[in-house]
C-alpha cells in the first residue's frame, strides 16, 4: 500500500513591503478626501448668495421710513400746539370784543361815570385772588374823568368783623388808592392775598371824582356776586 506524504508550501513574507503598501493606500485615500473637500469649498464660495447687500438695503430703507415717521410726528405735534394756541388767542379776542361792546354800549346809560361789577377769580392758592375793576363813562362824552377809586373787602375772621382795604392786600399798590384818569373807560387788574382765616362777605367800592366835576359814587356787592370761576 502506497503512502501519501503531505506537501509542504513555503511562502516568503515581506512585512515591510506590506506596511509600505498600506501606508500608500492610506495616503492616497487622504489625498482624495482633501481634494474633494477643497473642490467643494471652492464651488460653494463661488455660489454664495450675497445676503449682506440686501440686508444693508433693507436697513437703509427702514431707517429712512423711521426718519420720515419721526418728522411727521413732530410736524403733527407742532400743528396741534399751534391750533391750541390759536384757539386760546381767538377765545381771548372774543372775550375782549364782548367786553368793549358792553363797555361802549350807549343805551340806558346815565351821564357821568359808571362802576361795573368787580370780578374776583380764584388761583391755585386759595388765599390769592385775581381781580378786575372797570370804571367807564356813561353817555358818550369828550370829558376826561379824574379822581380815585377805593375798594374794601368786608368779612370775618372767626366771628370778628374785619374791613380790609385793597391797597393793603395788593403789594403792587403800595398802600395807595387806584388813580382814575380816563376818557372812555379804565380797567384795573391785579392779585390780592387774603389773610389766613378771613372769609369775605361783601365788596364795597367808592369812586371820588374831581373832574370834570366833583362827584362820588358808592356801590356794594355780596361776595357771591363778584366771584367768577373760569376754566
Amino acid at each position: 500500500m502506497a503512502r501519501h506524504h503531505p506537501r509542504t508550501i513555503i511562502r516568503r513574507d515581506y512585512p515591510r513591503r506590506v506596511l509600505a503598501i498600506r501606508v500608500l493606500i492610506v495616503l492616497a485615500l487622504a489625498s482624495l478626501l482633501l481634494g474633494a473637500f477643497g473642490l467643494g469649498y471652492r464651488n460653494g464660495s463661488f455660489s454664495r448668495v450675497p445676503l449682506n447687500d440686501a440686508n444693508d438695503a433693507f436697513r437703509a430703507r427702514i431707517s429712512e421710513l423711521e426718519t420720515r415717521a419721526e418728522l411727521d410726528k413732530q410736524a403733527l405735534t407742532s400743528l396741534m400746539e399751534s391750533l391750541a394756541n390759536s384757539r386760546g388767542v381767538i377765545t381771548e379776542l372774543e372775550g375782549e370784543l364782548a367786553f368793549y361792546r358792553e363797555v361802549m354800549a350807549p343805551e340806558e346809560l346815565a351821564e357821568g361815570v359808571r362802576l361795573r361789577i368787580p370780578r374776583f377769580m380764584p388761583t391755585a392758592d386759595p388765599l390769592r385772588w385775581r381781580y378786575e375793576l372797570v370804571v367807564q363813562q356813561g353817555k358818550p362824552a369828550e370829558n376826561r374823568f379824574i379822581g380815585e377809586l377805593k375798594l374794601r373787602l368786608v368779612g370775618r375772621v372767626l366771628d370778628e368783623l374785619e374791613v380790609l382795604d385793597l391797597p393793603d392786600l395788593d403789594e403792587r399798590l403800595a398802600g395807595e388808592p387806584l388813580p382814575i384818569n380816563f376818557r372812555y373807560f379804565q380797567r384795573f387788574e391785579g392779585e390780592l392775598t387774603l389773610p389766613p382765616g378771613f372769609r369775605p362777605e361783601r365788596v364795597e367800592v367808592d369812586l371820588m371824582m374831581r373832574k370834570p366835576k366833583t362827584n362820588s359814587v358808592s356801590v356794594a356787592h355780596d361776595w357771591s356776586e363778584v366771584m367768577v370761576y373760569t376754566l
